[in-house]
């Protein structure tokens, strides 16, 4: 099982980000899943069922997306090598 079918959007905190693409167009953008938490049909929605409603918001596109966890860590370059 997934992420997106083990995580309901109030099990999210308030800082969290979701990353959304649209797989048509490529748009790029971030969704806070606290935003939702006062819709009550939409707050208890798992993330791929989340997903599966939202839509591109770019104009004239209106095309499926795909959302990502983001992480706010420090990405490190390769520190290994050959002994």
């Amino acid at each position: 099982m997934s992420w997106k079918k083990q995580l309901q959007l109030l099990d999210f905190d308030a800082e969290v980000r979701l990353e959304a693409r649209c797989c048509k167009c490529g748009y790029t953008w971030y969704e806070q899943p606290c935003i939702y938490y006062h819709k009550s049909h939409l707050r208890m929605l798992y993330v791929d069922e989340f997903e599966n409603k939202l839509r591109c918001k770019q104009w004239n596109c209106g095309g499926k997306i795909k959302l990502a966890q983001t992480s706010e860590e420090e990405t490190e370059g390769f520190q290994g090598g050959l002994a």
